[in-house]
């Protein structure tokens, strides 16, 4: 085989170990040749299973990329898709998932694909046809609106972060249609799949991600924070005030506060389901992000905040004791199959005091079965749906087109947000 065929095998290999990939998605890994929707990289490169950064801002902010192909397989695998199947991705990208996807629906189904980026539609429809899937439908224009005129789709899949729910995107499925889309809860993405259950769309699966937003309309009213000297790193503030960048910035690069919660995990994959129970749970702090540049260009005090907040932390500002942030250690992250301490790290401040209470809040979501995104359940409701028409949900959440529901199911949790 050439290096590039080996390199292609090796990582269908891995996800497949992985339990990723299966079946027609496993086949389609195998046949899609991946080097070819990344000129300019060798095919050690192509075939890392790794997202690859297509295209930046003048901020050195990431615009467009290619996936990971391990969270590739995963919203495949949500996506249930079956030969036949009509399609249509939003976020096309490189074009490599959009030949993944003609790949598995085969000859009988069809394939839209649309981006806002007319660079970006050029180079991937040049892609597609080099790779033996010209009959891809590429379309350049925003992605929010759809593409109604190939419409009804079987199966959306959205490969940029959502905010909210396009009405236009569920108009356009097909009766017992399927959506699946990275959507932001309180700052936090989880690739969800929806389908249609009466007069709601209810979640099948959830797993958390991390896409980069959509542009335009689509995109939230999250805060952009640049922390130090730029181009460099920046801070999301999403659902809540935001910080002052100055004042965040001097509190993430000055002394740091553990409170230790006393608490294990068994792998950094439960650490992230404690960020997340953490994050939903206390509405009324907000949610803060890190987005900086490729490795390597940001100054030595933003490399020690992006390695001080991989997972991102929770921000209390305006608080009586002053700015206080708090996140999970990363020290409690390092690799081996001891358990993994879980310390909460208090900066600024407010720091001491915010992260000796959500070291509390772990020890409840310990004591309610440590409830997980394997375990979560959304509801995507018509906006303004009457508070008492939604049940016993445990978090709901607003959005200009969709009252989003969300609670963990199995009686896994009995924590409830307010309901506003």
């Amino acid at each position: 085989m050439s290096a590039p065929a080996e390199c292609q095998e090796q990582l269908a290999d891995l996800l497949r170990a992985a339990g990723r990939a299966g079946g027609a998605v496993e086949a389609a890994f195998r046949a899609v040749p991946r080097h070819l929707f990344l000129p300019g990289l060798d095919a050690g490169q192509a075939y890392q299973d790794v997202a690859i950064v297509v295209k930046s801002d003048a901020d050195g902010l990431p615009l467009s990329a290619s996936t990971q192909p391990t969270m590739m397989a995963i919203m495949l695998d949500q996506l249930d898709l079956a030969a036949g199947h009509r399609v249509l991705e939003i976020g096309t990208g490189t074009g490599y998932n959009a030949a993944l996807i003609a790949h598995i629906v085969g000859d009988q189904g069809s394939v839209v694909t649309i981006d806002v980026v007319p660079e970006l539609t050029s180079r991937a429809r040049a892609s597609l046809a080099a790779a033996g899937y010209g009959g891809v439908s590429v379309v350049c224009g925003d992605g929010a609106a759809g593409v109604p005129d190939h419409a009804p789709y079987d199966r959306i899949i959205v490969t940029a972060g959502a905010w909210d729910l396009a009405p236009q995107w569920l108009t356009q499925l097909a009766s017992g249609g399927r959506i699946v889309l990275p959507i932001s809860v309180r700052g936090i993405q989880l690739a969800a799949a929806f389908e249609q259950t009466g007069d709601y769309w209810a979640s099948r699966s959830a797993r958390r991600c991390g896409f980069i937003r959509m542009a335009g309309p689509a995109t939230g009213p999250e805060s952009l924070l640049a922390l130090g000297p730029q181009p460099g790193l920046h801070a999301l503030a999403v659902d809540g005030p935001a910080p002052e960048a100055e004042q965040l910035y001097e509190a993430l690069c000055g002394p740091v506060t553990a409170a230790p919660a006393g608490l294990h995990a068994a792998s950094t994959a439960e650490l992230a389901d404690l960020d997340l129970w953490l994050t939903l749970t206390e509405p009324r702090l907000t949610r803060l992000n890190m987005m900086g540049r490729h490795e390597g260009l940001a100054g030595p005090a933003q490399q020690r905040i992006a390695r001080l907040m991989p997972l991102g932390g929770l921000a209390r500002a305006g608080g009586s004791d002053g700015l206080g942030v708090a996140t999970l250690a990363p020290a409690a992250r390092a690799a081996g199959r001891e358990p993994i301490a879980i310390v909460i790290e208090g900066f600024g401040p407010g720091g001491a005091g915010l992260a000796a209470h959500l070291a509390r809040r772990a020890l409840a979501w310990h004591e309610i079965g440590r409830p997980g995104a394997a375990q979560l359940e959304l509801g995507a409701f018509p906006a303004r749906t009457r508070l008492a028409a939604l049940g016993d949900a445990s978090i709901v959440i607003d959005r200009p087109n969709a009252r989003l529901t969300v609670r963990w199911g199995s009686g896994r949790s009995s924590a409830r947000g307010p309901k506003d």
